[in-house]
């Protein structure tokens, strides 16, 4: 027996925060850091679509030009990131969510590549600074 996830087909607006998960180190058992960072970010392809028609069946009814990543490229660097896409979901007795069409249809959790950008860009400053030292 499975059960539907509520989807809301719609924008969700809110006039204040709207705040999920934890950032508390408390309750982290840091792993280690992100390394090559810059490298894995200059593999990633930030591109204009529009919804195809697969997508206006899946209800995403927008005709407007967006800016997105592929949920693929993103999966090959960073699993962690990558996500079920909502329309795709249901929820087993078990609380397990899967694929209802069997597709795996995919998106990304974009708030969770900050960390990377933020690494990739300190890489960044660091390659400038051994380049203005060798100038001097």
């Amino acid at each position: 027996q499975t059960c539907a996830l509520p989807i809301l087909a719609n924008d969700i607006a809110a006039t204040g925060d709207i705040t999920a998960y934890y950032s508390d180190e408390r309750l982290k058992e840091k792993l280690g850091n992100i390394t090559g960072a810059l490298d894995s970010i200059m593999k990633l392809n930030g591109f204009r679509y529009v919804n195809n028609h697969l997508a206006k069946e899946k209800g995403y009814t927008s005709d407007g030009v967006q800016l997105g990543l592929s949920a693929q490229e993103v999966e090959l660097l960073y699993p962690e990131i990558v996500k079920l896409a909502p329309f795709d979901m249901k929820t087993l007795e078990d609380g397990r969510i899967v694929s209802d069409s069997g597709e795996n249809y995919k998106t990304l959790d974009y708030s969770k590549l900050v960390p990377v950008l933020i690494e990739a860009i300190k890489e960044l400053k660091a390659e400038i600074e051994e380049l203005k030292g060798q100038i001097k």
